[in-house]
């Protein structure tokens, strides 16, 4: 169908991005494709070696080897597959009958056991146990090239498998990053990412984001601090670029407390300083550890034995603490501090809730120090969890002899921001049991604590609140993970739980929340976060919870996006997309795919699922999915079925890729075949097939659903045999005068309509309409009750036998069948309209057209040299659009719309270009182009779809 040709055609021109949208996807960069090699769905890692497999029946193809090698685009660096044959490379065997094994190429011998010579060696693997918290300072000083900035950034990174999680947090004023960079020591780019924007303003003055599948050979720089990562500033914005050393620096990794040092702005200087502070504490003695990351406070002189001074300035009238450090070497780039202190307890609750200060001098330089305040952990510090029941789930026992109901399981999840103060924002939502209690607990030196009681601010399922006065040891549990989310049902029931851990910043958290699944018969269930972004490719990130049937340490599981329409637009084919076919493990994160429009539009409508189905290998019946109905998720504009149609679509995103049928045009009659004829009006009514209602535009028309169409017709009145009849106020057809004056509530009603008493009309039947061979009369029975009186005209009898009798379409009455004279020649063709041409097949017109060069479309046909405008559903004629049939080809242009001189420009009506909001004449009269749409030649369309890879990679 054209339709699916159109969209596949858009999915290649407007996604032409670097993520696999039909697969997974392995990096949200929009700038730059990943570093990693792809064959069909598989992906590898820089320097992974392996064979080819050709599938069934050849299987793998041993004598290939495939590497995955690295290749330098200017400053990028990319990927490439290199293969070659390794049949000429075996050696050659020295028995006499040499054998070949199984999945070897090269034949050896019998007696030797052991592995083949050509069978690759896979790579050592890499200590994952250390090195997975990271901390940068980026400023003017610690750039691959120094540069005069004052602009200061620190940032957090932890690698958890082969996933990076990384955050940066910016002074007062400086510009969301472009892009981020991640670069090699000679500064060639590793990676590339956009900055996630969350709807959490606990990430205020922070940039989140996640590289996911990092490759190894970069996983391995990483933990050599090999790797740099530097801040793009916006194309507008006259800012450098600031970068700096990604290490582990001593505490990164016990780190409860951050802080952004940065120099005063009286202080003038030419290349200025910055510094970080990663602030841990003793859970023992309360005392803190500060290890500080610095440059830029020394004078001129002071290279060795400098006295570094260290201030710690409660607010609330509280004494400050002094501390000092001697360094006995003084470096321009990095310098490096530790030392332990102690606040008292009313200071540590003033450092919990971001009331303390930092300040950081040189004793030689004290104009150069540095001061920021002390917040929470530089992270993104946006935590999740799925509530299910513990593990295992405890059961009341049924009695002997009775049967044991099935249990009925309830669900939940729980998102908790921290903010800048400490204090933290909850929202726990809950469904399947009745929640008496619900607190946030942990467990401290072995002892169970409640941390806050939320009951009272529990109902209808939500819990929405803040606690804002956290103490160290609160914030301390959240950050290592051991504050958890307890809903109860009391006095010993039911309960759920969840340990909130932190979540992953990626594409698909632009939604407020996630999509709960769950199943009453499961103590399992999963959160799925889902977004569409403006490129219309879908985003989802999924986490499970609860104990998995059998014996399995983690599930195994899939995922399928279902559509069940029952209220949007249920005439089409319901969609069932398998997004994962088989996942191991609780957590999956920035994996997407592209849905055709009327997916996405039943997406955002809320009328679709998701299923996740459990696949555990050792259980031989399959538990029932965890099921959840998509609610919430924004979809653009751009990517609704009704919406591909709009001329302020960009002209890139509509290019014709090799195709007949134009984008603009494919939601005609190019729509998928509706499966059930039902009809939808314009205000998204659902009506079935057969029924009809009055017009909610004209009161004097009728409506109807006819197989999937709706359709409107005027009232055919019927005619009166007095001269004098008149119209009443409120009625369509008239009626004669001295009918019977009743009261205004006694009426006939019929299909929706209601009469006067003594008014005449014709039944309206669908889908044939009025019936002009009946007619129907409002009455007064003895009782005074209305009635109606129906009857049909009477038909004389025909001469002819009933073989012959046929229906006139433009009489009530059947007639008698007309003989034809016999024609000996069929009739030539000719111009002049007559009763024969009429009886010619819609087919044989169409032939006759094409003929004479004539372009077909659909189930449309345009004589040569015929010009129209398409006709798009929902709205008909598209004026904006002209299409011309030449000699058998059809192209369409684009109304050209004059540039306008002015800054206010609106849209008027229906009118295809905009015009200043000051202008009161009508619109311009515009000529249109031609551009050889859809056709172009090869050549153009490599240049056109290069220049939009350029346009996007900045």
């Amino acid at each position: 169908m054209c339709h699916r040709q159109c969209l596949d055609s858009k999915r290649r021109t407007w996604h032409s991005l670097p993520i696999d949208l039909g697969a997974p996807s392995g990096s949200l960069s929009l700038l730059a494709p990943p570093a990693e090699c792809r064959l069909g769905r598989n992906r590898f890692d820089l320097h992974q070696v392996w064979s080819p497999n050709l599938g069934p029946p050849f299987g793998v193809w041993s004598c290939v080897r495939c590497e995955c090698v690295p290749v330098q685009k200017k400053r990028r660096t990319v990927a490439k597959v290199q293969c070659r044959n390794v049949k000429d490379e075996c050696p050659k065997a020295t028995c006499r009958d040499p054998v070949i094994l199984p999945g070897a190429c090269c034949k050896t011998c019998p007696e030797h056991d052991h592995r083949p010579a050509d069978e690759p060696l896979e790579p050592s693997p890499l200590d994952e146990s250390t090195g997975k918290d990271f901390a940068v300072l980026l400023n003017g000083r610690t750039s691959q090239t120094p540069m005069t900035t004052s602009r200061v950034a620190t940032g957090r990174l932890s690698l958890r498998r082969k996933t990076l999680h990384f955050s940066f947090l910016l002074e007062d004023g400086y510009p969301t990053p472009a892009s981020i960079q991640f670069l090699s020591e000679d500064g060639n780019i590793l990676e590339q990412l956009e900055a996630q924007p969350t709807p959490y303003e606990a990430t205020n003055n922070r940039v989140c984001g996640t590289w996911t599948r990092v490759p190894r050979e970069y996983r391995a720089l990483l933990r050599e601090e090999k790797m740099w990562v530097a801040l793009q500033p916006p194309s507008d914005r006259d800012e450098d670029v600031i970068s700096g050393q990604v290490a582990r620096y001593v505490g990164v990794d016990t780190e409860v407390f951050s802080a952004l040092l940065r120099p005063s702005p009286a202080a003038n200087q030419t290349l200025s300083g910055g510094g970080t502070a990663i602030i841990s504490v003793d859970a023992r003695t309360d005392s803190l550890h500060i290890s500080l990351v610095f440059n830029g406070i020394f004078g001129p002189g002071e290279a060795h034995n400098a006295t570094l001074v260290v201030e710690l300035t409660p607010q609330r009238a509280l004494p400050p603490v002094t501390d000092t450090v001697v360094l006995t070497k003084v470096f321009s780039d990095i310098n490096r501090a530790e030392l332990l202190t102690t606040l008292g307890d009313t200071s540590l609750r003033l450092l919990t809730r971001g009331l303390v200060s930092l300040k950081v001098w040189s004793q030689g330089a004290p104009e150069l120090a540095l001061e920021g305040m002390i917040t929470p952990r530089a992270t993104c510090n946006v935590y999740s969890t799925v509530l299910s029941p513990p593990s295992p789930p405890s059961r009341p026992s049924a009695d002997a002899g009775t049967a044991a109901a099935p249990p009925a399981y309830g669900s939940g999840w729980a998102l908790l921001t921290l903010s800048n103060d400490g204090a933290f924002q909850y929202q726990v939502f809950v469904q399947g049991l009745e929640v008496k209690n619900l607190t946030l607990e942990t467990t401290h030196r072995r002892r169970h604590r409640i941390v806050d009681n939320i009951t009272q601010f529990y109902a209808d399922s939500w819990a929405n609140g803040t606690y804002s006065r956290p103490t160290y040891r609160d914030l301390d549990a959240l950050l290592r993970g051991k504050l958890e989310v307890v809903a109860s049902s009391g006095d010993g029931g039911e309960e759920l739980r969840g340990m909130l851990v932190p979540l992953s910043i990626t594409e698909a958290l632009r939604s407020p929340q996630p999509v709960l699944l769950s199943h009453p018969e499961l103590p399992m269930a999963a959160t799925v976060w889902v977004a569409v972004d403006s490129a219309c490719v879908m985003h989802y990130d999924v986490m499970v919870a609860g104990t998995p049937p059998g014996k399995a340490p983690e599930p195994f599981w899939n995922l399928t996006l279902r559509e069940e329409d029952s209220s949007w637009d249920p005439r089409f084919d319901m969609n069932v997309i398998r997004l994962e076919d088989i996942v191991e493990g609780w957590e999956l994160s920035a994996h997407s795919t592209v849905l055709m429009p009327m997916s996405l539009s039943r997406l955002g409508s809320g009328v679709s699922y998701l299923d996740l189905a459990l696949v555990q290998p050792d259980v031989e019946a399959s538990p029932p999915p965890l099921t959840g109905r998509i609610a919430g998720v924004s979809v653009p504009p751009a990517c609704l079925l009704a919406s591909h149609n709009e001329a302020n679509v960009p002209e890139e995103r509509i290019s014709p890729v090799d195709t007949n049928c134009m984008n603009l045009t494919c939601m005609d009659e190019e729509l998928p075949r509706p499966v059930v004829y039902k009809c939808i009006d314009e205000d998204m009514n659902i009506f079935e097939d057969g029924t009809s209602w009055p017009s909610p535009v004209n009161p004097c028309s009728m409506c109807m659903c006819s197989r999937g169409v709706v359709k409107c017709v005027d009232f055919v009145c019927p005619r009166l045999e007095c001269e004098d009849a008149y119209t009443p106020p409120g009625e369509c057809c008239p009626v004669c005068p001295g009918g019977n004056d009743v009261d205004t509530g006694s009426v006939c009603e019929l299909n929706n309509l209601k009469h006067r008493v003594g008014s005449k009309w014709h039944p309206f039947l669908a889908p044939k309409g009025f019936d002009t061979c009946s007619v129907c009369t409002c009455l007064m029975s003895r009782a005074e009750q209305p009635y109606i009186d129906c009857f049909r005209s009477s038909c004389p009898p025909l001469p002819c036998p009933e073989s012959e009798i046929v229906s006139n379409p433009s009489s009530c009455c059947p007639v008698c069948r007309e003989t034809e004279p016999e024609m000996l020649l069929p009739p030539a063709w000719s111009d002049m309209p007559n009763d024969r041409q009429n009886v010619r097949s819609r087919q044989q017109q169409r032939e006759d057209i094409l003929r004479r060069g004539g372009c077909s479309r659909a189930l449309s046909s345009y004589e040569n040299g015929e010009e129209w405008h398409p006709r798009v559903a929902w709205i008909g004629d598209y004026k904006c659009v002209t299409c011309k049939c030449k000699d058998g080809n059809i192209t369409c242009s684009y109304l050209q719309c004059p540039k306008l001189n002015c800054q206010d420009k609106v849209q008027v009506g229906q009118e295809c270009c905009l015009r200043c909001a000051n202008r009161t004449s009508n619109a311009p009269v515009f000529e249109s182009k031609l551009r050889g749409w859809p056709r172009s030649s090869k050549k153009n369309s490599r240049k056109k779809k290069g220049s939009y890879r350029r346009r996007n990679s900045g």
